[in-house]
C-alpha cells in the first residue's frame, strides 16, 4: 500500500515520499572516512525501545518536508550551523555562545525536533503556525528550553536522535499538560530540547507550565535557551557517558520540579 502523501511540517505544500530531510546532515559524511562504521540510536516514543543500529554512512532521511523547505531555508540554516560548530562536532573544540549562536543552535534543534516528530504523529506537537514561523523567521515558541552536553561513548562515533513525551495523569499543577522531549547527538555535541502544552486544544490559551531537571545534571548539561544574557561555555564541566546517557535523556520522564 502506497504511503499517503503528507502536507510539508513547515508550509502547505506536499511532502516528498521519498528522500526527505536526512536524520543527521550530510555533511559529516564527506568529513569522516566513508567506510568508517557510525552507531546511532532513535527512538519514537518513550513506550517503544529505542533502536540501536550500526553501519556506514549517516544515509537515514525523514520524508516530512517539502523540496523547496529542505532545498532552501533548512538547507541554509544546515550550513549556517556547519560553519558555526563544524569544529566542535567533528573535533570536540570548545566554543562559546552569544545570543546569535544560542538562537541558531536553538533554531536548529527545533528544526530536528519537529522533523522527527512529524513523521510518526497526525497532530504534531508544534502548532502549524508555529512550525510556519520557524520557517519565515526562525522564531521559537514561548517556554522553549534547550541544553547542549558532552557526550563521550565507548565507540568514537556516536549519533542519537530520541523523542518521547510525558503526559502526567495524576491530579495536580501538571494535570492536563504534555512535555515534549528531544534529544539530538552528533558525535560528541548533545542537545536536549524541552517544550510544554495543553493536551486539550480549548486550553491552549491557558499560562503554560514548564519543567527544571534536577540539579544533578547542571555540571554536565547547559541551559543556553532562553538565553540568559551572558556568554555560555562548551563543553560544561562533566561530560556524559555510556553509563549515564539513557538517564540524561529520560531526565524527565518523572517530572522533577516546576518552573512557573
Amino acid at each position: 500500500m502506497a504511503r499517503p502523501i503528507k502536507t510539508c511540517a513547515f508550509c502547505d505544500a506536499k511532502a516528498v515520499t521519498k528522500g526527505g530531510e536526512h536524520l543527521w546532515d550530510d555533511w559529516i559524511n564527506q568529513e569522516i572516512n566513508p567506510k568508517t562504521r557510525f552507531n546511532a540510536t532513535k527512538s519514537w516514543s518513550k513506550d517503544l525501545p529505542p533502536v540501536k543500529f550500526s553501519k556506514r554512512g549517516l544515509k537515514e532521511k525523514i520524508p516530512t518536508v517539502c523540496t523547496p523547505c529542505n532545498g532552501g531555508w533548512m538547507s541554509a540554516l544546515t550550513a549556517r550551523m556547519k560553519e558555526r560548530f563544524q569544529a566542535a562536532i567533528l573535533d570536540g573544540a570548545p566554543f562559546s555562545l552569544d545570543i546569535k549562536g544560542a538562537h541558531l543552535l536553538t533554531a536548529f534543534t527545533l528544526m530536528k525536533a519537529i522533523v522527527k516528530d512529524c513523521s510518526h504523529r497526525d497532530e504534531p506537537f508544534f502548532t502549524r503556525d508555529a512550525r510556519e514561523q520557524l520557517r519565515k523567521t526562525l522564531a521559537i515558541p514561548p517556554l522553549v528550553k534547550v541544553w547542549f552536553s558532552m557526550y563521550e561513548g565507548a565507540a568514537r562515533l556516536n549519533f542519537r536522535s530520541n523523542l518521547y513525551a510525558v503526559t502526567p495523569d495524576t491530579p495536580g499543577p501538571l494535570y492536563g499538560l504534555e512535555f515534549f522531549c528531544y534529544t539530538y547527538v552528533v558525535k560528541n555535541l548533545t542537545l536536549q530540547l524541552l517544550a510544554p502544552r495543553w493536551r486539550d486544544i480549548r486550553h491552549r490559551d491557558r499560562p503554560l507550565i514548564t519543567l527544571s531537571p534536577d540539579s544533578y545534571w547542571q555540571p554536565a548539561a547547559t541551559q543556553f535557551w532562553p538565553f540568559n544574557g551572558s556568554n555560555l561555555s562548551w563543553p560544561p564541566e562533566k561530560i556524559l557517558s555510556d553509563r549515564v546517557i539513557e538517564q540524561f535523556i529520560n531526565r524527565f520522564q518523572v517530572p522533577i520540579s516546576l518552573s512557573l
